[in-house]
Order: C-alpha cells, then sequence, then structure tokens
C-alpha cells in the first residue's frame, strides 16, 4: 500500500473543510479522487487505528455522515445533512423553516413594538452590542 497519508486540522474552521483540502490534493497532487477522499476518512482512522470502528461506511461501525448538494470536493457542494450517531444534527430544508419562523416572529414583535410606541409608551434607544472577534493570541 505505501505510506498511508492522511490530512487533518486542529482547526474549527479547516476541521469543516476537510473535503476541499482532499480535492487540493487531487488538482494539485494528481491523486484519484477515491484516495483523496481516504486521507481525511479512513487513513486517519488507520493512523489512529480505529480504522475497525470508524473511518469508512460499513455494517456495524459507528459513522458520521454528510449528505451534500453536489459533489463533496466541490467548494460549491452545501451540506444538506449531517448525521452524527444516527440522530440528524443538521438538516438545510430545516433551517430554512427555522430561518423563516424566526423572520416571521421578529417581523410581528417589531410591529408589536412600533405600535406601542406610536400609542405614546415611553421608549429606549437601541443598543447595539460589539461582537468580540476571539483569536488564539488574545486569550
Amino acid at each position: 500500500q505505501g505510506v498511508v497519508t492522511a490530512i487533518n486540522s486542529d482547526d474549527g474552521e479547516m476541521s469543516r473543510r476537510l473535503n476541499q483540502e482532499a480535492a487540493k490534493s487531487v488538482k494539485y497532487g494528481g491523486v484519484s479522487e477515491e484516495d483523496a477522499w481516504k486521507f481525511v476518512t479512513l487513513n486517519p482512522a488507520k493512523l489512529l487505528h480505529l480504522d475497525n470502528r470508524v473511518g469508512s461506511l460499513k455494517v456495524g461501525k459507528d459513522a458520521d455522515v454528510v449528505l451534500w448538494s453536489g459533489h463533496p470536493m466541490s467548494v460549491y457542494s452545501k451540506a444538506e445533512k449531517t448525521l452524527i450517531e444516527g440522530t440528524v444534527y443538521f438538516d438545510l430544508e430545516r433551517d430554512k423553516q427555522l430561518r423563516d419562523a424566526i423572520k416571521k416572529e421578529r417581523s410581528e414583535l417589531m410591529t408589536m413594538m412600533m405600535k406601542e410606541k406610536n400609542n405614546g409608551l415611553k421608549t429606549q434607544p437601541i443598543k447595539k452590542k460589539e461582537s468580540e472577534h476571539l483569536h488564539c493570541n488574545s486569550l
């Protein structure tokens, strides 16, 4: 088999894009798509001696699965559904429904507040909280 090669990251952002790192192996390294996919699935499991439990889809193995809108190595593909230990943790359609419900609720609350203001209720200015950007050097 040769050298078992894996791509990994301890960075939260990069770990969400390992599929794109695998794609770079295809484009710039001349690696087959199948081997590149193993760089981020089966091979890390082999290196950790966990390939009997994880790293590939097989009856009896533990698996977290992402269903993509297109080719999983494309930057244009979106995660449509994510399953972890058999439980759906993300569903794009459900997410859209929740966002629509939040938008509707926000609109209703704004309408209620404007109505109260127009009826003479005392108001206060909006206080915008600055979002805090944390970096590994800021701790």
